[in-house]
C-alpha cells in the first residue's frame, strides 16, 4: 500500500501512482459519494462527509480497502464505518461557507491469480454549508415604493433582494429579516425574486408587483379653443433614477395641444400645459409603466369671442335680405 502524506491538491494529483499500485483511472467508477452538495450549518461546525466503494461487478476484498479524502488541499484518511463505507468529520474553518474535495481509494480486486491492488480517485465535489434559509415574505405582493419584509435566517449586511432581475433598495434589519422597497417595473405582475450576496444567490419565491395610481389636479378638463390650462400629475412614490414618462393620448387629437409628461428622478409630480383646439368632447388617457391608466373627461368648446359673436347674431332681428347677406 502507498504511504500518504499531507500535501496540496496539485501535488496529490501528481502522486496517484506510487509503490507498485496501478495507475488511477481518470474518474473512478467504484467511488460513490453520498454527501449532499449543501448541508445546514450546526453549532459544532463539524460536518460528516460520507462515501462508499461500489464493486460494480468486481470482487473486492473489503478488509483490504482504504479511503482518503482531500479537502481544501489537505489529505485525511477516512474512517471505516462498515464494509466498503467510509466517513470523515470535516471541521469548518471560521468564515468559510464552501469546500472542495475529492476521494482516493485503494482496494484489492480478487482474481484467479490471487488478486491485485488498485487505486482510484473520484471527481471533484463541492460542499456548501448553508447558514441561512428563507421562510418567506411577510406579504408576497405590493405596489412600487412600498416596504416589504423577507424572513429567514443567516442574513448579513450587504445582502440584496432582486425582483425580476431588478435590484431593490434593501435594508438589513437583523440576521432574521431584510426589508426592501418594491421596485417600479415596466409591467406589473408576478415575478421571481432572489436573495443576492457574496455567498451565492438564493431563490426566495415569487412576488407580485401591483400597479400604482396616477393622480391629477383636474377631475375634468374644460377649455375653450385657444385657452390654456395647467395639468399636474402626481404619484405616491418618488420617481426612480430613470424618471417616469407619462404617455398622453386622447380620442380627439384635434381638440388639444399637449406634450407627454415626464416626472424626473426623485420627484413625485410634474406639470404640463394643455391648450384647447378644435371643439370636441372625449377623454384624455395618461399611462406609465407600472401605473394604472388615468382617464380624464375632456371638453373643448368654441372660444369666448366666437360664442359672443354667435350669441349677438341670434339675438338680433334681420330682414330676409340682411340675413342672406350675413350668411
Amino acid at each position: 500500500m502507498k504511504i500518504k502524506t499531507l500535501i496540496t491538491c496539485v501535488s496529490c494529483f501528481c502522486t496517484f501512482a506510487l509503490c507498485g499500485c496501478n495507475s488511477i483511472a481518470e474518474y473512478s467508477s467504484v467511488i460513490k459519494n453520498s454527501t449532499p452538495a449543501q448541508v445546514p450549518q450546526n453549532s459544532s461546525e463539524i460536518y460528516t462527509i460520507a462515501m462508499s466503494i461500489s464493486p460494480n461487478g468486481k470482487h473486492i476484498v473489503s478488509d483490504e480497502c482504504s479511503a482518503w479524502i482531500i479537502i481544501d488541499g489537505e489529505m485525511h484518511q477516512m474512517n471505516k464505518v462498515k464494509d466498503l463505507e467510509y466517513t470523515h468529520n470535516y471541521k469548518r474553518s471560521a468564515g468559510r461557507h464552501k469546500a472542495t474535495y475529492y476521494y482516493e481509494v485503494d482496494y484489492k480486486e480478487k482474481s484467479t491469480l490471487g488478486g491485485k491492488f488498485k487505486s482510484e480517485r473520484s471527481k471533484l465535489y463541492n460542499l456548501t454549508i448553508s447558514n441561512r434559509y428563507v421562510i418567506g415574505f411577510e406579504s408576497n405582493r405590493g405596489i412600487p415604493g412600498s416596504t416589504c419584509t423577507l424572513l429567514g435566517r443567516g442574513f448579513e449586511e450587504g445582502d440584496n433582494i432582486e425582483i425580476n432581475g431588478i435590484p431593490c433598495e434593501t435594508t438589513f434589519v437583523s440576521p432574521n429579516a431584510l426589508s426592501f422597497a418594491v421596485p417600479l417595473l415596466n409591467n406589473c405582475g408576478k415575478y421571481h425574486a432572489k436573495l443576492v450576496s457574496d455567498n451565492g444567490d438564493l431563490g426566495v419565491g415569487d412576488f407580485t408587483v401591483d400597479p400604482i395610481a396616477l393622480h391629477a389636479n383636474l377631475s375634468k378638463i374644460e377649455l375653450s379653443s385657444g385657452e390654456k390650462q395647467i395639468l399636474i400629475i402626481t404619484t405616491d412614490i418618488e420617481a426612480p433614477k430613470t424618471g417616469i414618462l407619462v404617455d398622453v393620448t386622447t380620442n380627439i387629437w384635434d381638440s388639444i395641444i399637449m406634450k407627454d409628461i415626464f416626472i424626473p428622478a426623485g420627484a413625485r409630480s410634474a406639470a404640463a400645459v394643455i391648450q384647447g383646439g378644435t371643439p370636441g368632447s372625449g377623454m384624455l388617457y395618461l399611462t406609465a409603466n407600472g401605473f394604472d391608466e388615468l382617464k380624464i373627461p375632456l371638453e373643448i368648446v368654441p372660444s369666448r369671442s366666437v360664442r359672443s359673436s354667435q350669441e349677438q347674431v341670434n339675438d338680433e332681428e334681420f330682414s330676409d335680405e340682411e340675413f342672406l347677406t350675413l350668411k
